[in-house]
């Protein structure tokens, strides 16, 4: 019966978890800004899943949380839009007023174009 229900739930089966598995995404990604966020998006067929890194630039523990708080929940409930088996690392750019509209928009213009991964350099 709740078949058709889009669920906005955010487990962790979507999020970017293990060091290596950022590093893989940073190294073979494809590179995308806006005045809002970077993206890195590399394609893997599995599900989509997020990343977000907020460094200490950004002055402040509480600060730097709110900012992650704000773009995973721009990313929960636009996931549904975004094309299906990425890993995305998310962050946001310095001097930017983030609101979870502006992400949500950034993210969904930043990710329109399909993704072809870089080559790996041996």
């Amino acid at each position: 019966m709740l078949g058709w229900m889009v669920r906005f739930d955010f487990p962790k089966a979507v999020r970017l978890r293990k060091r290596s598995e950022f590093q893989r995404v940073f190294q073979e990604g494809v590179v995308r800004k806006d005045a809002n966020v970077v993206t890195y998006a590399l394609p893997t067929g599995a599900a989509t899943r997020l990343g977000v890194v907020v460094g200490r630039k950004f002055k402040g523990a509480v600060r730097r949380n709110r900012l992650k708080r704000l773009i995973r929940e721009a990313f929960r409930t636009v996931r549904p839009e975004l094309p299906p088996g990425l890993d995305l690392v998310v962050l946001p750019r310095e001097g930017a007023k983030l609101t979870v509209d502006g992400v949500r928009e950034s993210l969904r213009r930043l990710l329109a174009r399909p993704v072809t991964p870089r080559k790996r350099e041996s």
